[in-house]
């Protein structure tokens, strides 16, 4: 379902850069979250879940870190994801106040449920650019992302 933009967020040559993307972001998350809301699933959630799915095992201050997502919203979303038995939480063998996360076969299931979902709502929303645009909008934002992580840290 195409997301349109009303009257007042018209777009215009006087916009910067980072508008566009905070622009961009909130757009690409309310095209999600309504598919994701009726799997009874947040946005926050499908994060961690993707997280985990893509790296086995992670704790919520790298998923918050990897995310640049407020530290109660992930908490949030991990406390809901264990309650439903989504993901198991670890103390980890290096640092002992630390835990690490995994998801459940329950919740390898639900993210396999999700997947599709998820990349067919990808493809859509990249469908409005060639794959030299796409390969180059990747390159700039992964320069982005590292430049701002070093002026934060």
């Amino acid at each position: 379902m195409p997301f349109s933009a009303t009257p007042a967020a018209q777009l215009g040559p006087n916009d910067h850069v980072l508008t566009l993307c905070h622009m961009l972001a909130n757009r690409i998350g309310k095209a999600f979250a309504s598919e994701l809301e009726n799997q009874d699933m947040t946005v926050a959630e499908w994060r961690v879940m993707l997280t985990l799915a893509q790296h086995q095992n992670a704790s919520g201050q790298e998923i918050t870190g990897r995310w640049a997502m407020d530290k109660m919203a992930v908490n949030r979303a991990i406390s809901s994801l264990d309650q439903r038995g989504l993901i198991r939480k670890m103390r980890s063998n290096e640092d002992r106040r630390t835990i690490n996360l995994q998801l459940t076969a329950a919740g390898r299931k639900m993210y396999d449920a999700l997947l599709p979902m998820a990349n067919d709502r990808y493809h859509e929303l990249l469908s409005g650019l060639d794959k030299n645009e796409e390969k180059q909008l990747r390159q700039t934002l992964l320069k982005l992302i590292t430049h701002t992580d070093s002026l934060i840290d």
